[in-house]
């Protein structure tokens, strides 16, 4: 096998590399998940709450396979990334869907 290391004058730390929008789309998807896994129980059955069950219940009168009778997995990791991935992109970008996501959770 020709496995070469990179050497430390290949590596590049600099952290001006990493854009804002990385940075925000990763904590977004991030944070919709965990609010999905809280309104779902997500794979491990956790403790579902009620800000995240309002979410989970908007994901799935908003999404459109629930139309054609397609229920997500909230069971499944990587199912539920896809969701947050999915929402984001139907918001029109993190910091929207983040916004979203606030308002839906939120008593008034």
């Amino acid at each position: 096998m020709n496995f070469d290391p990179a050497t430390p004058e290949e590596l590049n730390f600099d952290p001006t590399l990493v854009s804002a929008d990385t940075a925000t789309h990763c904590v977004a998807e991030a944070s919709i998940v965990m609010t999905i896994v809280q309104g779902s129980g997500g794979p491990d059955n956790h403790e579902i709450t009620e800000a995240g069950l309002r979410f989970v219940r908007h994901l799935m009168v908003t999404s459109k396979g629930m139309r054609f009778g397609f229920m997500p997995n909230f069971k499944d990791m990587e199912s539920i990334r896809k969701l947050a991935q999915n929402f984001i992109r139907r918001s029109g970008g993190a910091t929207a869907a983040l916004q979203n996501m606030h308002s839906v959770i939120q008593i008034d």
